[in-house]
């Protein structure tokens, strides 16, 4: 499969490099963000590493790269294969996160925006679903801008965190291209 890479006017979305490593701890050591996300922060780079190679390596799995700096500032993907979600057999999954320092500037919203018309558009995606911890409005108000309705909440039990309360959503092809046209 060719390597896929998506632009924005601020970024740019490509797979994950090994020498993305210390950009990635960098970013992920952080545990604001572990914790935002249902992760344990990074430990070492050596960690971050591995992680490019096992968990970042699958096709739709983007570092958000910042065009002004060329360096990563978080993480955008769409998990097509066995899901954390209840969905149909084409549906995927939304998952991303921004590095603390770069929060409140609409990073999150524009990779996923980006990356959602590329699953509806040239990927045939018919349903996204996506979920973020309850007192998470960051995620959230991310979620809203690119629009996804409420679908359900319930527990999540995670080996990091405890049982958490996740708020779930999704947005259908249909309803985003009509959205899209308004």
């Amino acid at each position: 499969m060719p390597e896929i890479q998506l632009t924005t006017p601020r970024l740019i979305l490509r797979p994950w490099r090994e020498s993305d490593a210390e950009d990635l701890f960098e970013l992920a050591s952080d545990p604001v963000i572990g914790t935002a996300a249902g992760w344990k922060p990074h430990e070492s780079v050596d960690e971050s590493s591995v992680i490019i190679g096992t968990v970042f390596a699958k096709p739709l799995v983007f570092a958000i790269v910042l065009r002004s700096i060329n360096r990563p500032v978080g993480c955008v993907g769409l998990e097509l294969g066995p899901q954390i979600l209840k969905s149909g057999p084409k549906d995927a999954e939304l998952g991303y996160w921004i590095g603390r320092r770069y929060w409140n500037q609409g990073f999150a919203t524009e990779a996923a925006q980006e990356l959602i018309r590329y699953g509806f558009e040239e990927a045939g995606i018919p349903r996204i679903w996506c979920q973020t911890f309850d007192e998470n409005r960051q995620s959230a108000r991310v979620q809203e801008k690119c629009g996804f309705s409420f679908d359900h909440k319930g527990l999540f039990r995670n080996p990091f965190l405890g049982e958490r309360v996740t708020v779930v959503s999704s947005l259908t092809r249909k309803d985003w291209a009509r959205r899209r046209n308004t």
